[in-house]
C-alpha cells in the first residue's frame, strides 16, 4: 500500500494535472495521508478560492477507496454540509464523485483529483448531499441557478479567500450555509 501511495504522489508532483492548481503534501509519512490544496479556477464561481482537502488512505488501499474531504468549508451540492453523526457516516466535507463511489483498484488519485477539480464546474443535484441544496439548484424560478451561485461566491469569498484561509470545518458543529 505505502509504495503505491508514494508512487502516485511522486507521479502527480512530477507530471502535474494540466491547468489545475493542485499541490499535494504528505500529512504524516507514517500513514501517507495527503493534504491537498486546490485553487478555484478563474472561470468558475470558485475563482480565487484556496481549498484545502485531506485524503485518508485505508490500510487495504487500493482495494478500498481513499476518503477525500474538504477541510475548507465549500458551498457545493455534492459536498457533505453536515457533521458526522455516526461512525458509519461520511465526514463533514466528504466529496461525492463517481470514482470514489464506484471505486476500482486500478483507479489512481490522479483520476480522483481530476473528478474533484471538475466539481468547480459541475453540480449534480441527482447525487446531492442534502435536499436543500438540490432544491435550491433545481429551483424552477431560478433557471440560471443565480441564487445558488451567489451563495457559492459568497462562501468562497468568506472561507476560501487566501487572506482568510485559516477557516476549517469544525466537525462538532453543523455549518449554517445561509447568507
Amino acid at each position: 500500500m505505502a509504495e503505491r501511495i508514494y508512487e502516485e504522489f511522486k507521479e502527480i508532483n512530477k507530471e502535474p494535472i494540466y491547468n489545475c492548481g493542485i499541490t499535494i503534501g504528505l500529512i504524516n509519512e507514517s500513514n501517507y495521508d495527503w493534504k491537498i490544496t486546490l485553487t478555484g479556477p478563474k472561470d468558475s464561481p470558485y475563482r480565487n478560492g484556496i481549498f484545502i482537502l485531506n485524503a485518508h488512505f485505508p490500510d487495504d488501499y487500493p482495494n478500498k477507496p481513499p476518503e477525500v474531504y474538504f477541510i475548507t468549508p465549500i458551498y457545493h451540492v455534492n459536498v457533505k454540509p453536515t457533521a458526522k453523526k455516526s461512525e458509519e457516516e461520511e465526514s463533514l466535507g466528504h466529496v461525492c464523485i463517481s470514482t470514489l463511489n464506484w471505486w476500482k483498484p486500478q483507479y489512481k488519485m490522479k483520476e480522483v483529483l481530476l473528478n474533484i477539480y471538475s466539481l468547480f464546474y459541475m453540480h449534480n443535484p441527482e447525487s446531492a448531499y442534502g435536499t436543500e441544496r438540490a432544491k435550491e439548484y433545481n429551483d424552477e424560478q431560478d433557471t440560471d441557478h443565480s441564487i445558488y451561485f451567489e451563495k457559492v461566491k459568497y462562501f468562497t469569498k468568506k472561507y476560501a479567500n487566501p487572506k482568510n484561509s485559516n477557516y476549517a470545518y469544525d466537525p462538532n458543529q453543523d455549518w449554517d450555509f445561509t447568507i
